[in-house]
């Protein structure tokens, strides 16, 4: 039985076989690039216009032979489509996967930053705390100056995040290529919603611990800690300042469970 011999040749990985199809006793490559498909639909164009000018063939022999190759051509360009479509989705999972395996090293460092740094807050809010709980039971006249500087301690936190690798990736229009719908909401949820409103906060907090250090710095050398610290303007900044440290930790902690349920989804 005459057959169709398809040679197939993949420039992206290097592939290179053959199919035969049972009919027509006739050679084509298919490419999984476009040039070399308009080539060989060339090829298959010039051989109808042979067989059309070809003389000594009866008409039906001319149609049969010239509907054979404008089958071929079809078949071709159909099935060259389909495995640059192909070759194209799996060089893009082969980058969408080597882009989630360094994003779980880029979560697993923002999760020890971020630990570092509700870390740090933890300990500037339970110093004013304590500062402000003497004063209020009036114990604070009986604690030394020094001991007061100890409270006064500022921590002006700015979390930096390792988003180099993301925003790489969405700016070359790629995020798209990651399958798992829920992961990539997850991704995107942590990197647009929770990174800028942690940035925020910290912002929050860190502009009244600076006009609090600017009270320190700029007091009068008459003025004793205690009379600092028993000020307005000071006791205002410093309950300002533990109000909204308890939002930046609960923006730590929803950054961090974030990060961590990702890492979960990719690994699954």
């Amino acid at each position: 039985m005459p057959f169709l011999l398809i040679q197939v040749f993949d420039f992206v990985s290097g592939l290179d076989g053959t199919a035969a199809i049972p009919t027509f006793g006739k050679t084509i490559t298919l490419f999984y690039n476009y040039s070399g498909m308009e080539e060989e639909v060339t090829k298959h164009t010039k051989k109808i216009y042979e067989s059309l000018k070809s003389p000594g063939r009866s008409f039906w022999e001319k149609t049969k032979e010239v509907a054979i190759e404008i089958f071929i051509i079809v078949f071709a360009v159909t099935l060259s489509i389909w495995f640059h479509a192909w070759s194209d989705h799996r060089h893009e999972q082969k980058e969408a996967h080597e882009f989630l395996i360094g994003l779980k090293n880029d979560l697993s460092n923002d999760i020890l930053l971020i630990e570092e740094n509700k870390t740090a807050i933890t300990r500037v809010d339970s110093n004013f705390m304590t500062l402000l709980a003497l004063i209020n039971s009036k114990s604070i006249d009986t604690i030394n100056e020094r001991m007061i500087s100890r409270h006064l301690y500022f921590d002006l936190l700015v979390t930096h995040p390792n988003i180099a690798r993301y925003e790489g990736f969405k700016s070359s229009g790629k995020i798209g290529t990651i399958e798992n719908d829920s992961l990539k909401q997850n991704i995107l949820v942590y990197y647009q919603q929770m990174i800028p409103n942690l940035s925020d906060v910290e912002e929050i907090v860190n502009s009244f611990q600076t006009r609090a250090m600017e009270l320190e710095v700029n007091k009068n050398d008459n003025t004793s800690m205690n009379a600092l610290a028993k000020s307005f303007k000071m006791q205002a900044l410093l309950q300002f300042a533990t109000q909204n440290i308890r939002g930046d930790i609960e923006a730590y902690n929803k950054a961090q469970e974030q990060a961590k349920k990702i890492i979960v989804m990719i690994n699954e």
